[in-house]
């Protein structure tokens, strides 16, 4: 979508160049429910952890993260000035 709109991005394979523990930690220090707004609580990895997002802590949330990237919730689309996660159309549509 961003490709068609002509919007200048740097993708990242998150499955080959996973993102560290301070990457996430930066990412959640931007978002509006820190690092549960990352969160993938729709993800098979998830689910077969069987976590409790009420019950884990948020320094739990980040090593896992950082380990399986199936955790997180993508897209992640960092404008600069604002981070999207997940897709949002309105969102997309207004970063062009």
């Amino acid at each position: 979508m961003l490709s068609r709109r002509r919007v200048a991005f740097t993708p990242r394979d998150l499955f080959k160049e996973p993102l560290s523990g301070a990457e996430i930690r930066a990412l959640a220090a931007r978002a509006p429910e820190g690092v549960r707004s990352l969160l993938s609580t729709r993800s098979t990895q998830y689910k077969a952890l069987g976590l409790d997002r009420k019950k884990v802590s948020d320094a739990e949330l980040v090593a896992l993260m950082a380990k399986e990237p199936r955790l997180l919730r993508r897209p992640i689309l960092d404008l600069g000035d604002r981070l999207v996660i997940g897709f949002d159309r309105t969102a997309y549509d207004a970063a062009g």
